[in-house]
């Protein structure tokens, strides 16, 4: 970028998929030694220190982020774990949300996780909330990323949308009124044909 045939001669260099602040956070701690991170700033810089193979500053970012996991931003931090590809950060976010499952996916950050995010978390067996509930959650989600899509928020394509994670749901855990209610039913047979009704709940 700055030396060798493909040095740049302009003044200034671009840096379009990088953050202000958070470059100017990896530069003081590139000279300075000193940590600079905050809420607002901390996946950004987790991305630049990533990008310019920084590991101690990546330390620090992850470290930042343990520290404030919470039930209410276990599904976000998840989702940036598993991008960035931290797995310790990802396996203290699973912890979280196997202990306090229903305030995690009640949170706004639970409908904006990717689909591969969302069948992780599904194929647990350790989730701390009855599976009607969580199916509620999941078509909460499956509404959401129809919007994302552009799509018209329907039944069909609600089962679209969720793909291999409808297969997830342990219908044969609810109790027959949970399964009579809503969509339940429906889905079961739509996912499990083969089954009659009797032998799903």
């Amino acid at each position: 970028m700055f030396n060798g045939g493909m040095a740049t001669t302009s003044a200034e260099i671009e840096l379009p998929d990088v953050e202000p602040a958070a470059f100017l956070a990896l530069l003081r701690f590139l000279y300075s030694d000193e940590v600079q991170i905050g809420p607002e700033t901390v996946m950004t810089t987790l991305y630049t220190a990533k990008k310019y193979a920084v590991p101690a500053l990546e330390a620090h970012c992850v470290d930042f982020l343990t520290k404030h996991l919470r039930a209410d931003n276990a599904f976000m931090l998840l989702t940036q774990a598993r991008l960035f590809d931290e797995p310790q950060l990802a396996s203290l976010c699973l912890d979280t949300i196997d202990k306090s499952t229903m305030d995690a996916i009640s949170a706004e950050g639970f409908t904006d996780i990717d689909i591969d995010t969302l069948c992780a978390v599904l194929e647990r067996d350790t989730l701390s909330i009855r599976e009607s509930r969580l199916f509620g959650a999941v078509v909460r989600w499956a509404e959401a990323e129809c919007q994302r899509q552009q799509l018209p928020v329907t039944f069909g394509n609600k089962q679209k949308v969720l793909g291999r994670a409808l297969s997830l749901i342990r219908f044969p855990l609810m109790t027959i009124e949970e399964f009579a209610a809503g969509e339940f039913g429906v889905l079961c047979l739509t996912v499990r044909p083969s089954l009659s009704v009797v032998n799903c709940v």
